[in-house]
């Protein structure tokens, strides 16, 4: 155990020193920290988590086939044959240096999640994510360093060409999944091809989908992770061990078959034994209400600031889409827009409202909401923009009552504008001339933003930040 320490505090060491090794990390961080503060402003988890936790991650297989493959090129591995080390701690050595730097990029994601976790909690989806993110490392990693110890030539090309077609292949294989299962063709034979990935593998054990099924049974599943990340690992040793000598191959032929057969057994154990039952429906992903907007085109309704006019694109199904969202966990005075399908030279009397919602408080003046004789507002919808009314002709002009009303939304499930409440709208009044008591009723929405962009920006400029001081200070000694 000794020996193993000191050759992996030898060989971190020299990762780190490479020219440009602090730079990239700085960047690479650099453009992951950018990417989660933009991300606050219009739903953080599910853009930002695919790049930080998913596509980031599978990448590292390029990053295991270039490190297990460069010795072989810089003419180490000769002097790790021909010393007094044992080739099997200094093969251990490399590979816990992979995972090092697997566990510094998974910590790296850390300060951006924590203020995200601060404002929203932990939902489902950011949970499942947590754990899809360090399989899918340890996968990669495992892939990655049998294909660079495969290739023992004097270029790193072609281990990272072939890491990068691989990289391609399980990119593509994530959505192709979802669609097909999403289609009920999860269980035919390109289903079955999709399994070769082991981000979906690793999705499918987990239990999480981006549509509608996941697996009833995941046994055979978990089996094949295990068989294509340990399967790797050992194959990876026995070729670097017992195949491969000082230079070249050292191997007879039905060691050359057997290690081809491995390799295809550790490939098609997935695709033909993993289960593809996705009969169970999959959890939400997250804590957000169902949506039920009722009218297929316009709106009866608009919520704009305390006296200000009626929006220029009056009225949308999201009520507050014309001038921004409201902000979570504190009262929102804001004026709520009602268009009454009224000849708006006919009075409106006898006014009843009743306001509710989900995920969030609204209050209003009782008089407000209860008006004999309320002031109206005539309103036109432009550019033919009005809902259709129950006799199917399409309102074009109204009668618009103002009601004053304050609005605190709870339970963000997302950082930025991506949070969307119910509102149910009820009304009953009357019209002069006719005697005939309204009703009016309205299935909407509201939005609300949780303000957390100068919190993620310090969070995520922190390790760039280090890491860039610390390529500037490798600079300032090699220069």
């Amino acid at each position: 155990m000794t020996t193993i320490a000191a050759l992996y505090a030898e060989e971190l060491k020299a990762t780190m020193r490479g020219r440009f090794a602090w730079l990239g990390a700085g960047v690479v961080l650099f453009v992951l920290g950018g990417f989660a503060t933009l991300c606050t402003q219009g739903g953080w988890l599910q853009p930002y988590s695919v790049i930080a936790y998913v596509l980031v991650p599978l990448a590292f297989i390029i990053v295991a086939a270039g490190m297990m493959a460069s010795p072989r090129t810089t003419r180490f591995v000769e002097s790790v044959f021909t010393a007094p080390v044992s080739r099997s701690d200094w093969l251990i050595a490399k590979f816990l240096v992979l995972l090092s730097l697997a566990a510094a990029y998974y910590a790296a994601l850390l300060p951006a999640m924590l203020v995200y976790a601060a404002h929203v909690g932990v939902p489902f989806l950011l949970h499942k994510y947590l754990l899809w993110c360090p399989g899918i490392l340890l996968a990669e990693i495992a892939i990655g360093s049998l294909i660079g110890i495969l290739f023992i030539g004097r270029s790193v090309m072609a281990p990272i060409g072939t890491a990068m077609g691989l990289l391609l292949a399980y990119v593509v294989f994530i959505p192709m999944q979802e669609v097909m299962v999403a289609q009920g063709n999860g269980a035919t034979r390109t289903g079955h091809i999709t399994l070769a990935s082991p981000a979906v593998l690793i999705k499918n054990a987990l239990g999480f989908a981006f549509g509608r099924s996941i697996l009833s049974a995941t046994r055979m599943t978990w089996i094949s992770i295990a068989v294509l990340i340990f399967g790797s690992l050992l194959l990876t040793a026995w070729v670097f061990l017992r195949a491969q000598g000082v230079e070249t191959w050292e191997t007879t032929r039905p060691k050359s078959w057997a290690i081809f057969l491995a390799i295809l057994a550790i490939a098609l154990f997935p695709i033909f034994f993993a289960e593809t039952n996705y009969d169970s429906p999959a959890p939400a992903i997250n804590n957000a209400p169902q949506l039920h907007l009722a009218f297929p085109q316009g709106s009866w309704a608009a919520m704009v600031r305390p006296g200000a006019q009626v929006p220029r694109n009056c009225c949308r199904p999201i009520l507050n889409w014309d001038f921004g969202g409201l902000t979570t966990d504190q009262p929102n005075h804001v004026d709520l827009l009602l268009v009454l399908p009224v000849d708006p030279a006919k009075a409106v009397t006898d006014f009843h409202a009743t306001l509710s919602g989900e995920g969030f408080e609204i209050t209003a003046a009782p008089a407000a909401l209860n008006q004999p004789a309320p002031p109206v507002q005539p309103f036109t919808y432009p550019n033919d923009s009005g809902p259709i009314m129950p006799d199917a002709y399409k309102l074009t002009s109204g009668s618009i009552v103002r009601i004053p009303v304050v609005i605190n939304p709870h339970h963000a499930w997302d950082l930025g504008n991506n949070n969307r409440y119910p509102f149910n709208i009820t009304a009953t009044y009357n019209a002069a001339g006719d005697p005939q008591p309204h009703t009016f009723t309205e299935h909407a929405a509201i939005f609300a933003q949780v303000g957390a962009m100068a919190q993620m920006a310090l969070a995520s400029l922190c390790l760039p930040l280090f890491c860039f001081g610390m390529a500037f200070a490798r600079w300032r000694r090699t220069r």
